[in-house]
């Protein structure tokens, strides 16, 4: 009995100290992005990277864009449904935002085709407008 209660014991402080372990290994890749930017159809697309906590990655201004995006609660969430929406076409512009943001996945599309969109877009313009490093 004495045998078994301490390797319970072993085993568990080997568990507790892996799970304090864990969400800090984690914290330099809780915030990675891939962002691409497509101005028409026909024309190129554009593609960047952005990581936060510590900055980094392809995207011009990341240190700005990384606090901008930390300010916003949630950053990637779609238009309400149920929300109407004016029925203005502005442009053409596409993005697209994929990676992982504060531990969740992220896979979330951009476009110009109607008020509640606009307005999504206008949001993240920081992010997801064409601004590579040059």
């Amino acid at each position: 009995m004495k045998k078994f209660l301490t390797y319970s014991i072993s085993v568990t402080l080997v568990a507790t100290s892996m799970v304090a372990i864990s969400p800090n290994s984690f914290a330099t890749t809780k915030n990675s992005l891939t962002i691409t930017y497509q101005q028409t159809p026909e024309s190129k697309v554009q593609k960047w990277t952005l990581k936060c906590q510590p900055t980094a990655g392809s995207m011009k201004n990341s240190k700005s864009a990384c606090r901008n995006l930390l300010k916003i609660s949630n950053p990637f969430a779609k238009a309400d449904p149920n929300q109407m929406c004016s029925e203005i076409f502005e442009s053409a512009e596409v993005a697209t935002v994929k990676g992982t943001w504060n531990g969740k996945k992220v896979s979330a599309r951009f476009a110009k085709t109607n008020g509640c969109e606009i307005t999504r877009w206008n949001t993240l313009k920081f992010l997801i407008q064409g601004v590579q490093k040059a």
